[in-house]
C-alpha cells in the first residue's frame, strides 16, 4: 500500500512540475526497491492526474462547454473568446497526437530503462535553461516607458512630475493583463508552437509542463500564461493516451485497493502542484526545477550506474 501512495504522488507532482513523470516514475521505483509499477497501474495514475487538472479547471471546461451549447449564458464576447481559446487547445494537441501515435513504442522503450532516462532528465534541461536566457535577454532589450513619454511631452510643451510623465505612459500603454485574458488574446501561430513543443516531451526526461513553458518564453508570453495554457492542453494528451492503453487495465498485479489508492494519492498530489506552479510562476522563474534537474538527474544517473540488475 506504501509503494501504491508513493508512486501515486510522484506522479501527481512531476506530471505538472517541470521536471517530468515518465523519468520519476521510472527511476523512483528502481531506487526504492519496488517492483516496476505495470503498464496498467501507471494508466490509473494518468488518470488520477487528469482528474486533477480537471477539477482544478473545472470552470474554464464548463464555460468551453456554455460557449458552445448555451453562449447566451456567458454572453456573445466572452462566449466567443472561449470558442478561439478552444479551437487553439485542439489546433495546439495535434502534433502531440501525430507524433505520440508514430514515436510512443521508442518512448516507451527510453523509459522502460531507469538510467537512459536519467540521463534525459539531465540533458532535455537545456531547453529550459536556453528559454530563461533568451527571456532574460528579451526582458533587457526592453525600453523603459518613461523616458519615451518624456520626449514627447517636451516636444509637446507638456510639463508634470516624473510620477505625472509615468501614469501618462502607463495610461497610453497596452493595459497590463492576467494570464486568463492572455490567452483569449493568444496568436493562433504562438498556440501551434506550444502545441509542436508538447510534441517534443515525448522524450523521456523532457516534461510536458517544462518544455511547453519554455516555449511560450520563447515566444514572448508570461510564464503563468504558458503554464495554465499547457495545463489546458494536458487534458487532451492524457485522455488520449489513457483511452488507447486502456486494454492494459486487465493485466494489473496490484490489489484493487492499491490502484484505488495510488489512483487518490495521483489526484490530490496532482491537483496541489498544478495550484502551486501556477501561484509560484506569478513572481518566480523556472530557474529552481532548472537546478534540481541538473543536481537530482546528476545524482539518479551516478546511483543508477551503481545499482545491479
Amino acid at each position: 500500500m506504501l509503494r501504491a501512495i508513493v508512486l501515486g504522488i510522484v506522479q501527481g507532482i512531476t506530471e505538472f512540475l517541470p521536471i517530468s513523470s515518465s523519468a520519476h516514475l521510472s527511476i523512483v521505483p528502481r531506487l526504492l526497491g519496488y517492483a516496476t509499477p505495470t503498464l496498467a497501474f501507471e494508466v490509473l495514475l494518468h488518470f488520477g492526474t487528469l482528474a486533477a487538472v480537471v477539477a482544478y479547471f473545472a470552470r474554464d471546461l464548463w464555460a468551453f462547454v456554455l460557449s458552445l451549447v448555451a453562449p447566451g449564458r456567458l454572453g456573445p464576447e466572452e462566449a466567443a473568446a472561449r470558442r478561439r481559446l478552444l479551437g487553439l487547445l485542439v489546433l495546439a494537441s495535434v502534433p502531440a497526437a501525430a507524433v505520440g501515435f508514430l514515436l510512443q513504442d521508442w518512448a516507451d522503450e527510453q523509459t522502460a530503462r531507469p538510467l537512459r532516462a536519467s540521463v534525459w532528465l539531465v540533458v532535455t534541461t537545456a531547453i529550459l535553461i536556453a528559454a530563461e536566457l533568451y527571456d532574460r535577454s528579451r526582458s533587457r532589450r526592453v525600453e523603459p516607458v518613461v523616458p519615451v513619454v518624456a520626449e514627447a511631452d517636451a516636444a509637446e510643451g507638456r510639463v508634470g512630475t516624473r510620477a505625472e510623465r509615468f501614469a501618462r505612459g502607463a495610461a497610453a500603454a497596452p493595459p497590463p493583463k492576467d494570464s486568463e485574458e492572455e490567452l483569449k488574446r493568444l496568436p493562433v501561430a504562438k498556440a501551434a508552437g506550444i502545441g509542436v513543443a508538447q510534441a517534443i516531451a515525448l522524450i523521456p526526461g523532457t516534461s510536458r509542463s517544462g518544455v511547453t513553458i519554455s516555449a511560450g518564453l520563447f515566444e514572448g508570453i508570461t510564464r503563468e500564461a504558458a503554464a495554465r495554457f499547457s495545463f489546458l492542453l494536458s487534458i487532451p494528451a492524457i485522455l488520449g493516451a489513457g483511452i488507447l492503453k486502456l486494454d492494459e487495465l486487465s493485466g494489473a498485479t496490484e490489489t484493487p485497493a492499491q490502484l484505488v489508492v495510488g489512483t487518490l494519492a495521483a489526484a490530490v498530489s496532482g491537483f496541489l502542484a498544478v495550484s502551486f506552479l501556477l501561484r509560484l510562476l506569478r513572481t518566480r522563474t523556472l530557474w529552481p526545477f532548472i537546478w534540481y534537474r541538473l543536481v537530482a538527474g546528476g545524482l539518479f544517473v551516478l546511483l543508477l550506474s551503481t545499482v545491479r540488475s
